[in-house]
């Protein structure tokens, strides 16, 4: 058993798991009414997996999750938090994204990813901004933000911080 598992390519494995839980899937009736209602969301973010191996040579996934359903739409293990980039792509590539509103943390707020996103895969994307794009940064900061009505405002404290999340549109 131990020899079979071990030659099983784990890339594959997930994208066939994944088309099979997609294919089983009860569809969700605010997302796919044909009315007005809200687009269907996806999260792309990785994660380590702690104790799958010693330090730094522990297995380290980036995977795709349905927002409403808590759906696992698929996942690829990428060699530390830097090769994510490289994998963002190769991740969603296989699903239809028309429509859809892709969100990821900092580490994927690149002009590639947005332009691939939008021109490519019909998509819209939500990117968390630092101050590590100082330029993009500045830009978003000038922005007349007191002007635009709050929708919704989440206050939340974890991860050693205090955090203040705000939704607005104009």
């Amino acid at each position: 058993m131990r020899r079979v598992l071990a030659g099983v390519d784990g890339d594959a494995l997930d994208e066939a798991v994944a088309a099979w839980l997609a294919g089983h899937a009860v569809p969700d009736p605010a997302t796919t009414s044909g009315g007005p209602g809200p687009a269907r969301a996806i999260a792309v973010d990785g994660k380590t997996l702690r104790g799958s191996g010693p330090a730094g040579a522990q297995v380290h996934l980036l995977a795709a999750i349905d927002h409403t359903s808590r759906q696992l739409l698929g996942q690829r293990q990428v060699d530390g938090k830097s090769n994510e980039l490289s994998a963002f792509q190769p991740l969603l590539a296989g699903l239809d994204l028309a429509g859809t509103v892709i969100t990821a943390d900092a580490l994927h707020t690149h002009r590639e990813h947005a332009y691939w996103l939008v021109t490519d895969r019909r998509a819209a994307y939500i990117y968390v901004v630092k101050r590590n794009q100082p330029t993009l940064y500045r830009q978003l900061k000038a922005l007349p933000w007191t002007k635009i009505p709050v929708q919704a405002e989440t206050h939340d404290r974890g991860h050693g911080r205090y955090e203040i999340r705000r939704l607005q549109s104009g």
